[in-house]
């Protein structure tokens, strides 16, 4: 169920036409990542179909912007705008893990992004869900990748892990009523967990447009 006030339970107070200043600015920090995901696919030549890295890095950009809305104006659809571009970010970055699990054929990872792309259009109030869920499918794509040994272990790997657990203490503890929640601070706890989140989200590029522990035995990220 969405707040009747997006935004009403994540601590910072409305400032009529800013929202909520702090989250709306730290809402940037999705676009921040979605750039830098453009700009490291770029220099790497990432292993991945090209199609799949951009609708990640698309998928970041548009979290952000509906990020910021919804902290902010909110005057776009709720909680479409919100969540529906996370959602084609984890969408995209679970088909990323399957070409790393070797399901080659670039047609099912694209009906796969075309699918939720679908689902969000026709049923635009299950975009958190559809998130929620991709979001756990991802989590298991990744055990299976890195038990697998089709990825190298890396700082950037346990960076990622970082930002997600310390990004989720700064959530559980800000809500409103929280013990770290003051509705007129410039410190919001939901704010830092923009901010890791997208650290999380930009680093897993790092760890996933790169070449695999398998790539020198034989090709099995050439999108075919």
């Amino acid at each position: 169920m969405v707040d009747a006030v997006p935004g009403s339970g994540d601590c910072e107070a409305h400032i009529e036409q800013w929202g909520q200043p702090v989250l709306l600015l730290t809402s940037a920090s999705y676009i921040l990542a979605g750039l830098f995901v453009v700009w490291f696919a770029h220099r790497n030549r990432a292993p991945v179909p090209r199609a799949l890295v951009w609708s990640y890095a698309t998928g970041l950009v548009l979290a952000g912007l509906g990020s910021m809305d919804y902290h902010g104006p909110s005057v776009g659809p709720q909680p479409l705008l919100h969540d529906g571009g996370l959602a084609i970010a984890l969408v995209a970055a679970l088909a990323i893990d399957l070409s790393v699990l070797q399901f080659r054929r670039i047609r099912v990872l694209a009906i796969l992004l075309v699918a939720a792309l679908a689902v969000i259009a026709v049923v635009p109030a299950i975009s958190p869900a559809l998130a929620g869920i991709a979001a756990i499918g991802l989590v298991v794509a990744e055990v299976s990748v890195y038990w697998r040994g089709l990825r190298p272990l890396t700082p950037a790997l346990w960076a990622v892990v970082a930002s997600l657990l310390l990004g989720a203490v700064a959530f559980a503890l800000s809500r409103t009523g929280g013990p770290l929640c003051d509705p007129d601070s410039w410190f919001q706890g939901h704010g830092v967990w923009h901010v890791l989140t997208a650290v999380a989200l930009g680093l897993w590029a790092v760890t996933a447009l790169q070449h695999s522990v398998t790539d020198d035995r034989h090709t099995v990220l050439e999108g075919r």
